[in-house]
């Protein structure tokens, strides 16, 4: 192997340190460009130009939950029909807002489950792009426990249950299914409400990734959980800790009464863990009537973010938010004594999700009354609870995405641009769509920035080096990607378009730098 002189290798050192060193001082530049909008705008770059989307899928279209694929597009999920025919339905969207017409040739599925009405809560992405969706269903006058799974194409997967479809009776009544959550081993976690005795309970149902029942949890692949004695319980959400360990968030209590967050964690095998608060239950009481909630999203420190609803008697309801210790307690670093109440607009507001950001800052999203309409309304606060003052005014922002009508909000999600995506339902009944709002994130937001400049997946000398290389040397414009010829599955092979697909875009809003 022929070396280098020490002339030349001190010659290639130091255009190396030179080419590193303009690349970082560059990095350091943290103002937004101008020409891009500040954080809680509207992303003009989606939907018709406007930020948002509104797609009719089949009749009177009501959403439920939303992901985001590893590839940014979006996919929906809710029921679909009328009042007397309801069907699961799934839709999927490009990072651009549009239809995807590579999922069963529209962008959209209609699934019917069981013998009667049928309802999707739930959705969940698995690593292999299958999706699943999850909700209930009725079965000769019971309704139970029901999964789809989807290839990526939008087609029913046949090897999933029978016929692509998982029908579960879990109590002695009808059980009403709402989060789900899939394993890093592949098994599918569903959690919801059911009838255990003269009350309403947790219900965690566990699967195998054919859709068989998973009998090493608890012993049937079911477990049924009474988190208040003599009281009724709503389990809504679900999520899993990196331990494997299962947590469960709702609302317990009695409704004519008091009814409170609560929170249960279960170990791999299904039974409680004792090291949450001692007995694997929680609950949080924030106001002095209803405190309802409706989401979760972990911490990777650990702790336990769960977003619902509070009424304090002679108020409206208003937005709210605990966050638990890893053993159970309330964090009382944040907000007041780990409990946060907050209003966006000015009457009955409800939390519906919320996503935590790699920098800490937690997004809620749900509905609020603005006059005599519901709107979408999205909020950001720091890791402490305070509000964000650097999203929109005052750290949160409202938004109607129809005329005149209720909007509501199902789901929210960061896409890989640290963009916040938020979906749910608009119009009137009997003729509602699924309506989607994207939100610039920001670099004060959400940011991830990575080597891999195109999104391919992979870090190349001869696109990804030589585009960081190119933005060092101080080159501009078309110039920065002329010649370079980008993989197929690149997210981003365009310069100066200011859409989802546009590498400046990513370099200023993901990694700091200041490209004029």
């Amino acid at each position: 192997m022929k070396r280098l002189a020490p002339a030349k290798l001190f010659s290639c050192g130091a255009l190396l340190y030179r080419a590193i060193k303009y690349v970082l001082a560059l990095a350091v530049f943290t103002h937004f460009s101008t020409g891009y909008a500040a954080p809680g705008s509207l992303d003009l770059s989606f939907g018709l130009g406007n930020g948002k989307v509104i797609a009719t899928i089949g009749g009177d279209d009501n959403a439920h939950a939303m992901t985001i694929q590893p590839d940014g597009k979006i996919v929906v999920v809710g029921a679909c029909g009328s009042t007397s025919s309801r069907n699961f339905c799934v839709a999927r969207f490009d990072s651009t807002g549009a239809l995807d017409t590579t999922f069963s040739n529209d962008g959209k599925v209609v699934t019917p489950v069981g013998t009667g009405n049928s309802d999707a809560y739930a959705v969940a992405m698995q690593s292999d792009g299958k999706i699943v969706v999850a909700g209930q269903c009725g079965i000769v006058g019971a309704r139970d426990f029901c999964l789809v799974r989807y290839n990526p194409n939008g087609t029913v997967n046949a090897n999933f249950g029978t016929n692509g479809q998982v029908i579960t009776a879990v109590g002695t009544g009808d059980d009403a299914l709402e989060g789900l959550a899939i394993q890093s081993d592949g098994k599918i976690v569903v959690v919801g409400t059911c009838r255990s005795g003269s009350y309403d309970a947790f219900c965690v149902v566990r699967y195998e990734s054919d859709g068989t029942l998973d009998a090493s949890f608890a012993g049937d692949g079911k477990v049924i959980t009474s988190i208040v004695a003599n009281a009724g319980d709503a389990a809504r959400a679900v999520a899993i800790q990196s331990d494997g360990k299962i947590v469960v968030a709702g609302y317990c209590g009695d409704i004519a009464v008091k009814i409170d967050f609560c929170a249960a964690r279960y170990l791999s095998d299904g039974a409680l863990d004792t090291s949450f608060d001692f007995d694997g239950r929680v609950t949080a009481s924030i106001g002095n009537y209803v405190d309802a909630g409706s989401a979760i999203s972990l911490q990777a420190d650990g702790r336990i973010v769960i977003a619902g609803t509070t009424t304090i008697t002679g108020d409206l309801p208003l937005m709210s938010a605990v966050r638990h210790n890893p053993f159970g307690s309330l964090d009382t670093s944040f907000s007041t004594n780990g409990r946060l109440t907050f209003r966006i607009g000015s009457g009955t507001e409800s939390a519906a999700s919320v996503a935590l950001q790699p920098d800490g800052k937690i997004v809620i999203a749900g509905s609020c009354a603005v006059g005599s309409n519901d709107d979408f309304c999205v909020a950001r606060r720091n890791s402490d609870g305070t509000p964000d003052n650097t999203f929109s005014v005052n750290g949160s922002v409202i938004t109607p995405m129809s005329v005149s009508d209720d909007d509501r909000v199902a789901g929210v999600a960061l896409d890989g641009e640290g963009n916040i995506v938020v979906a749910g339902s608009c119009g009137a009944s009997p003729f509602r769509d699924f309506c989607l709002a994207r939100y610039e994130g920001g670099p004060f937001g959400a940011r991830q920035c990575s080597l891999d400049i195109d999104g391919d997946g992979k870090v190349l000398a001869t696109t990804d080096m030589l585009i960081g290389s190119r933005v060092a040397l101080g080159m501009t414009g078309s110039a920065v990607i002329g010649g370079i010829t980008f993989p197929a599955n690149a997210a981003r092979d365009q310069w100066g378009t200011n859409t989802s697909r546009d590498i400046r875009k990513y370099l200023i809003t993901q990694c700091g730098m200041n490209l004029l």
